[in-house]
């Protein structure tokens, strides 16, 4: 219970007497002038004066009374700006009674630069008020990458980043070329047929397919009448790709709305909201987004947070918003500020029964399991704990931010490679990630390759003034150990902690100590430094057998009868990356350029006479 008598709560009393009954936003603050809450209040001083009650029942607001050593506000001129203001603030200072978005400042945008004349499409992680059209926010990177990737697939808008129009006419890139980009560069499109195109994109992001496959197909019809069959046959991909989309896509209600399906699921001070995107009748996408800041928190205080926080950064806005609990009064400031944005306030429903509530009850299952997954994932990876463990049993100066692994594969001494996979924080960096073909040895001689990938890798950091590694992971006993050690001396880089991790035992070796390291196997030190070998074993298998299919496939192409250089070349190119020649079916042998249905007959049964097959 909240001390009447103490002298911070007594400074507070006096403080209140300035306050206004203003609209605004306060800030709790602790003895270490940490902001620990943030709200809103249409009356600013009731709604403060009310926290220093000590009869208040409600959990939180006894755990916050227990904290509380300052107080902070800001007036705002109405309810609105304080909507905007909170929200603001509790990004800022993520403090620990609110509940809020887990990482929000991360959540990625699709931007169309709408203030240029040839307009591109991207991704960002901050919306600006710059005169572009924003899309999102997407709930994770990948998702954003992904409808990026098929905007770029479906509608052959520029991809390069150059300032157009420019007083020379440019040599077109690779996507003119592959009928992936009308080439403005070339100032052979008008910008009013460009911005046709951008419209097209906008309806894509919007939702509104319906819309955009009765203008394409207006609009490929106009192009066959001017007989330009050429930008004909773009739209009609176009048109191809978006059918092929819809026709994957659930039908929640055929002719319906747009609508946001709200659901949420709880553990602890963790929380996961699922959002089901309805978009034209049909499912259109399901977002997930953490929560944290839920302890004590009730079901009304964790929905209307969200809304809050997700719908004055969303760039777009659903007709009507399906929710579990009846909580419209509490977000009436944000559906009175959304509706001046779109001249007309959202509709809150709160279904009871029928479809509504059977889609919100498969959302909530939705945010149980990714609420589940997010929790264990966290448990079973906890890298800081990982890497200050390593720290501590490697005797290293620093923890180990930077962590490379590296590994040799090949078969018998066949094709060998070496493969090296970088860990940032505990986590793989993809780009870190390198490949190497060994060129010093054509038979086994695994230490020996480990001897030139490592030695390569740290010339090619000297030579570019790379930051080195913090530890590099060796996969193999003392023998390897002692081989890249020899690589890194001979370079001057005597002190670069290398450690070698043997498969069988387990066992982790030191330069300069003969006998192995035992650690718990199941620390999480040692869980990471196995994530490390697995992912460089991996890494370098996949490599491997890419080299040795690749090298398989050109023998046998080698060997086919009367085939010349071009066509060997279209084989390759058309099976590179699938399961090879040997596999290949007579149709995907007709489809290739310049093979004719014939050849393609007497190449089908010379494989299947290689391989020993009958030709049925």
């Amino acid at each position: 219970m909240i001390n009447l008598e103490a002298e911070h709560i007594r400074l507070i009393r006096e403080k209140l007497k300035n306050l206004s009954h203003s609209p605004g936003c306060y800030l709790w603050k602790n003895k270490e002038n940490e902001v620990i809450y943030v709200g809103k209040a249409l009356k600013l001083s009731e709604r403060v004066r009310s926290y220093l009650n000590p009869r208040q029942s409600d959990a939180k607001t006894k755990a916050l009374q227990e904290e509380i050593y300052d107080l902070d506000w800001v007036i705002t001129n109405n309810e609105e700006e304080a909507l905007i203001l909170e929200a603001t603030l509790i990004k800022k200072y993520s403090p620990r009674f609110n509940v809020r978005l887990k990482d929000d400042k991360r959540y990625p945008y699709i931007c169309i630069s709408i203030d240029e004349m040839f307009p591109r499409v991207y991704t960002v992680r901050k919306v600006k008020h710059d005169g572009k059209r924003y899309f999102g926010p997407f709930s994770d990177g990948k998702a954003s990458r992904d409808v990026l990737k098929l905007i770029q697939k479906t509608f052959p808008l520029r991809k390069t980043n150059i300032k157009l129009p420019q007083e020379k006419v440019l040599r077109p890139c690779l996507n003119f070329h592959i009928k992936r980009c009308l080439g403005p560069c070339q100032k052979n499109i008008s910008q009013e047929e460009y911005s046709k195109v951008v419209e097209q994109v906008v309806h894509f992001l919007e939702g509104k397919k319906d819309v955009l496959e009765k203008e394409l197909e207006v609009q490929m019809m106009l192009y066959s009448e001017k007989m330009e069959f050429e930008k004909a046959a773009l739209i009609r991909d176009s048109l191809d790709n978006i059918r092929r989309i819809r026709q994957k896509q659930t039908v929640i209600n055929p002719g319906g709305g747009n609508e946001d399906i709200v659901a949420y699921a709880r553990k602890d001070d963790e929380g996961q909201i699922v959002i089901f995107e309805i978009r034209s009748g049909i499912f259109e996408d399901k977002k997930t987004f953490a929560l944290n800041g839920l302890n004590h928190a009730s079901a009304r205080e964790i929905l209307v947070s969200f809304l809050e926080q997700y719908y004055l950064q969303a760039q777009t806005y659903p007709e009507r918003i399906i929710l579990p609990i009846l909580i419209k009064n509490d977000v009436e400031p944000l559906l009175n500020y959304l509706g001046k944005l779109l001249g007309k306030k959202p509709r809150l429903l709160f279904p009871t029964a029928g479809d509504k509530k059977s889609l919100l009850k498969l959302a909530e299952k939705n945010a149980e399991m990714n609420l589940t997954e997010r929790i264990l994932a966290t448990k079973l990876k906890d890298q800081s704990k990982a890497l200050k463990e390593l720290q501590e049993n490697l005797k290293l100066f620093k923890v180990p931010s930077i962590i490379e692994c590296y590994d040799i594969s090949h078969f018998q001494g066949a094709e060998p490679v070496g493969s090296g996979v970088m860990f940032v924080d505990g986590k793989p960096y993809k780009p870190g990630y390198r490949h190497y073909k060994i060129k010093a040895y054509t038979e086994i001689n695994d230490p020996g390759m480990i001897h030139e990938v490592i030695a390569r890798r740290l010339q090619k950091l000297l030579n570019e003034e790379e930051s080195l590694p913090d530890l590099i992971v060796i996969d193999g006993g003392l023998t390897q150990l002692n081989r890249a050690c020899e690589a890194a001396i001979a370079l001057g880089l005597d002190n670069l902690p290398m450690i070698g991790l043997a498969k069988k035992r387990e066992e982790i070796y030191i330069p300069g100590i003969k006998e192995p390291y035992s650690f718990d196997i199941n620390s999480a030190s040692m869980r990471l430094l196995r994530q490390l070998r697995d992912e460089a074993h991996r890494f370098g298998v996949t490599y491997h057998r890419k080299r040795r299919d690749k090298s398989t496939m050109s023998s046998m192409i080698e060997t086919l009868p009367d085939i010349g250089e071009k066509r060997r070349k279209a084989l390759l190119k058309f099976f590179a990356g699938k399961e090879g020649l040997e596999n290949a079916s007579l149709e995907d042998l007709k489809k290739v350029p310049g093979i004719g249905d014939k050849l393609a007959e007497k190449i089908y049964e010379f494989i299947l006479n290689k391989k020993g097959e009958p030709n049925l």
